[in-house]
């Protein structure tokens, strides 16, 4: 039996639960609140960074918080939309997708807006869009914010998805940089804030060639189950974690910007990517 309560520590532990989830004797075991972190930095990195942040919640909440994640982007989108989270950090337009009709509500979102970057291995530097034309660029997901908005400004240079230049999907952003600097593809189109998050290797041999979109940063989202009470609740620990010292060091560190209230104009250009984003993502947006 104390093996076994080890062994269950451990494993909440490993994902990214940082309270102690185990009852006192004789009492029931709190239910953990859920969040869940879209995958695009490695498992491990993504719980790490967003470790203080589960911290700061468990102590305003007096509840234990459980950081989740998916291998990739389809499975973690398919379990947003299937209600699997209490509490979703999540791509813009995906998170405007799940608030219109799949039952979550805007909370918060990063004041950094998300800059989607061309990448090129440095042995082998881009010197205009024409060096694209027959390649390979690595994307985390196709259906992924900065993919659609990339396809529009490489459609502006002249570069059309499929006859002039393909995409290649890979488990993360540190992966579509490692697939460009190993010259499996010739350019990588990633975040800015990936990168300066992505392992130091990986950014000693990256170099950025252009910056190419510029959309609004992750949201926060929280679903309806959790009573719009408690919603504010979250939101206020996410303001006050803000103005703390840990706080102040996540945010230096992910280059997030601190948190900000959705606007119109953000609604406004996210529902003009909707039908693209509904018809990459298929038949996981049901």
């Amino acid at each position: 039996m104390r093996m076994g309560k080890i062994l269950l520590l451990c494993c909440c532990l490993l994902l990214g639960g940082v309270g102690n989830l185990l009852a006192n004797e004789g009492k029931p075991a709190a239910k953990p609140l859920t969040v869940g972190l879209m995958p695009y930095l490695s498992t491990r990195t993504l719980l790490a960074n967003y470790q203080p942040i589960a911290v700061a919640l468990e102590q305003s909440l007096k509840q234990p918080v459980l950081l989740l994640t998916a291998p990739d982007f389809d499975t973690f989108v398919r379990r947003v939309f299937d209600g699997e989270y209490d509490i979703v950090l999540l791509a813009p337009h995906y998170a405007r997708l799940a608030t219109k009709e799949y039952g979550y509500n805007a909370l918060l979102l990063h004041k950094a807006p998300i800059r989607g970057v061309l990448i090129s291995g440095r042995n082998a530097p881009l010197k205009s869009f024409d060096d694209l034309r027959g390649q390979i660029i690595s994307v985390v997901d196709r259906s992924a914010l900065i993919a659609v908005a990339g396809v529009l400004t490489l459609a502006d240079a002249g570069l059309r998805e499929g006859s002039d230049y393909r995409f290649v999907e890979s488990v993360s952003h540190s992966s579509a940089l490692h697939n460009t600097i190993s010259g499996r593809s010739r350019a990588a189109l990633v975040s800015y804030s990936t990168l300066i998050l992505a392992p130091e290797e990986l950014q000693r041999e990256a170099v950025v060639w252009r910056e190419i979109a510029t959309v609004p940063g992750q949201f926060y989202i929280a679903h309806n189950r959790v009573p719009a009470a408690r919603q504010q609740v979250v939101k206020a620990a996410l303001l006050a974690f803000e103005k703390t010292a840990e706080g102040q060091r996540f945010f230096e560190k992910t280059s997030h910007g601190g948190f900000r209230e959705p606007s119109n104009e953000d609604y406004a250009l996210l529902d003009r990517l909707l039908p693209e984003t509904r018809r990459h993502l298929g038949n996981i947006a049901r």
